[in-house]
């Protein structure tokens, strides 16, 4: 079968890691040309990965004239997200574009629509959804096998002094660049939506960041579920894998986990545990993923493409609509102290952004 044909855009540090270790050799997926407006990113990416010259340029427009695509793949800042994906998708190309989806909810329904006007794809990379653990947590959940689930406990810790990975000019790095895959992880794995929130952040004294680093949020179902999140980029205690530490309650049983740990070692460190009430811990056999993280954002896109159907917990800009929701109230939360926040509100309300 052929290669769905892909034009990527975008080789900053996040775009040029697409480029570099993703896209190579992946079975459904071949780029065919490359968008930098930035020429010095063009001429890195021909000496370090072979990239053609006839297969670079400084603007998408001009790509989708040259080169023969299916797709786009857009590796650019939050707020160009928008206009070019709207660019890619009124030439007729499906689109998956990197987290979060755009820098407001309107932004986000209008593309949903102009989507579905073409006919095309749409898919946000929330790729946390593909690794084992998290797939399995949310068997646990739609098989009851631990019975119903009552509350989850949530704990995100990195030292972005340290490991290098923050970005101190964002205006929320937590809120919106980071804890986007743990709500979207929440969606996926409870199964249902939030009803409401309460969200309090803050900036430790020295900090580097110039907005708040560290928060806490409390979110309610309509099930019951409680969920409790604390996260920081300035955390002294042990560091988490990306994904957080979950511990997920049910009537008759937990689930432990952890997830995206990165490097190639990934697999050693993903896990899932699970105990009874008073009861020993065991680890669980996690299911086999061929294609996990981005390599599977991307086996699923091509599946959606061909198919013209939707593979399970498949993360669609209709779907993440709900996820961008979640941000927005707890940055309503936060700017009001805390003030709860029901999510249903901040959708109709429309004053986003």
């Amino acid at each position: 079968m052929d290669k769905i044909r892909l034009i990527h855009v975008g080789l900053g540090r996040w775009g040029f890691d697409w480029a570099r270790d993703i896209l190579p050799g992946h079975p459904a997926i071949a780029a065919v040309a490359y968008v930098d407006r930035d020429a010095a990113a063009l001429r890195r990416a021909q000496a370090e990965l072979g990239v053609s010259p006839d297969a670079c340029f400084a603007d998408l427009a001009g790509a989708m004239r040259s080169i023969a695509c299916d797709a786009v793949v857009i590796c650019l800042p939050t707020a160009l997200h928008a206009p070019v994906t709207e660019q890619a998708l009124a030439a007729g190309k499906h689109v998956v574009v990197e987290k979060p989806f755009t820098a407001t909810l309107q932004e986000a329904e209008d593309l949903v629509r102009l989507a579905e006007a073409e006919r095309r794809v749409l898919m946000v990379s929330q790729n946390y959804r593909f690794f084992p653990a998290p797939v399995m947590a949310a068997e646990y959940v739609r098989k009851g096998r631990f019975g119903k689930l009552t509350q989850v406990k949530i704990d995100f810790r990195r030292n972005a002094a340290v490991d290098g990975h923050g970005y101190p000019g964002l205006p929320h790095p937590l809120l919106v660049d980071m804890a986007v895959h743990h709500h979207d992880l929440m969606r996926m794995i409870v199964g249902e939506e939030p009803l409401e929130l309460s969200c309090r952040t803050w900036n430790p004294l020295g900090s580097p960041f110039t907005g708040d680093a560290c928060g806490v949020i409390v979110l309610t179902f309509a099930s019951g579920v409680a969920i409790s999140y604390r996260g920081s980029w300035l955390d002294q205690g042990p560091q988490t894998s990306w994904a957080g530490e979950w511990q997920m309650d049910f009537e008759q049983g937990s689930v432990l986990w952890t997830s995206r740990s990165g490097g190639p070692s990934w697999r050693a460190r993903e896990r899932l545990k699970t105990t009874r009430p008073n009861g020993k811990i065991e680890a669980q056999a996690l299911p086999p993923m061929k294609l996990h993280g981005r390599k599977g954002v991307l086996a699923a896109f091509a599946t959606a493409i061909r198919t013209g159907r939707e593979p399970p917990d498949f993360p669609s800009g209709r779907s993440n609509l709900k996820t961008l929701a979640i941000i927005e109230a707890t940055l309503r939360s936060s700017a009001a102290a805390g003030a709860s926040m029901r999510i249903a509100d901040v959708v109709a309300s429309k004053a986003l952004g």
